[in-house]
């Protein structure tokens, strides 16, 4: 703005009404400024405007530490749906990465120091989360996808995906087909929800009398050398559960090499529904995963706290659940072989 204001002869003060439309200025004067602006390719701070009429602006940090799975596109479709409630109020979601949860507490202590944000989206939590300790030093108002497992400031609220009691309902669904022996290759170490499912899917088959093992199956070739090492025991599992759709690909893959024949020898169930689950051979048997719904409470969610003071943040509800909905069937999940 000073330099707009030297080369166009006027005040700073004047520039500023020019540039704003305010009353105030001459006609040509304000064309003046305009065009002089515009030679100098001038452009409005963004931040420096939200520090006025308070930021419109929030931020999502992905985390992609280089696993496999369909957390990425599935964190973009969640801001699609978040959007969808966020342009009307002219709050824009925008959506960083980093290599680790600590550069992504890293970026939200310098962005919220630098108040080009005026609040967070936290995906992917993890146990031991950088993220959350940082926010914790923060007066940032922020959106949980999932449950964070501790007392949350009043600043915070939580969209929980009620994944928990869908993975339980895949337990009494292998059950009821019959299975004995039942795996599960699970996400990224650390991931909160990995842990809730696993445990959710764990308590409904040992209430079977059902022997169950987690493995870890985190990215494409440990997916794949975990299956393989699964399926190539004397007594390996009937049915295998994973933790997303791209590694219920892996393990259709890996079982065809084997020779392991699906769903006859190995009923399989993907985690998260996608596409993608419709197109493999066999159809893949999914838990729903109902991100537009989520995406959308997220949305809410952040407008609540990005709009509430402090007295109606203590007031508003501090989680929100999303229902995940009934077991999608498909063709890659049947009773099991009793040879």
């Amino acid at each position: 703005m000073v330099d707009v204001a030297r080369a166009a002869g006027v005040s700073t003060a004047v520039v500023s009404y020019a540039l704003n439309g305010r009353r105030g200025v001459a006609e040509v004067t304000r064309e003046r400024v305009l065009r002089v602006a515009d030679e100098l390719g001038w452009r409005p701070a963004t931040a420096a405007r939200s520090l006025r009429a308070g930021p419109g602006a929030a931020a999502l940090v992905a985390v992609h530490d280089g696993a496999a799975g369909s957390r990425a596109a599935s964190t973009l479709d969640l801001v699609t749906a978040a959007a969808e409630v966020l342009d009307e109020a002219g709050v824009t979601l925008a959506v960083h990465t980093a290599s680790s949860v600590e550069q992504a507490a890293h970026l939200m202590r310098q962005w919220w120091a630098e108040r080009r944000y005026a609040g967070f989206v936290v995906t992917g939590l993890r146990s031991d989360d950088a993220r959350l300790a940082a926010l914790r030093h923060l007066p940032a108002p922020a959106v949980m996808v999932g449950d964070p497992a501790l007392p949350a400031p009043p600043a915070w609220r939580s969209v929980v995906l009620d994944d928990a009691t869908a993975f339980a309902q895949v337990g009494e669904f292998l059950a009821d087909l019959g299975h004995r022996r039942v795996a599960m290759l699970t996400g990224a170490e650390g991931l909160l929800s990995t842990r809730r499912r696993a445990t959710a899917l764990g308590g409904a088959l040992n209430k079977s009398g059902i022997d169950f093992e987690a493995v870890s199956g985190d990215g494409v070739d440990r997916a794949a050398a975990a299956v393989g090492s699964l399926l190539s025991s004397g007594s390996h599992p009937t049915a295998v559960v994973t933790d997303d759709d791209v590694t219920a690909g892996v393990v259709l893959d890996v079982a065809r090499r084997l020779n392991v024949n699906v769903p006859w020898q190995l009923s399989v169930v993907a985690g998260t529904d996608a596409a993608a689950c419709r197109l493999t051979t066999p159809s893949l048997t999914a838990v729903p995963y109902p991100v537009e719904r989520l995406g959308n409470a997220v949305g809410h969610a952040l407008l609540g706290v990005l709009r509430a003071d402090g007295t109606k943040r203590e007031k508003a509800p501090p989680s929100t659940t999303v229902a995940a909905g009934g077991l999608v069937v498909r063709g890659s999940t049947a009773p099991p072989d009793p040879r």
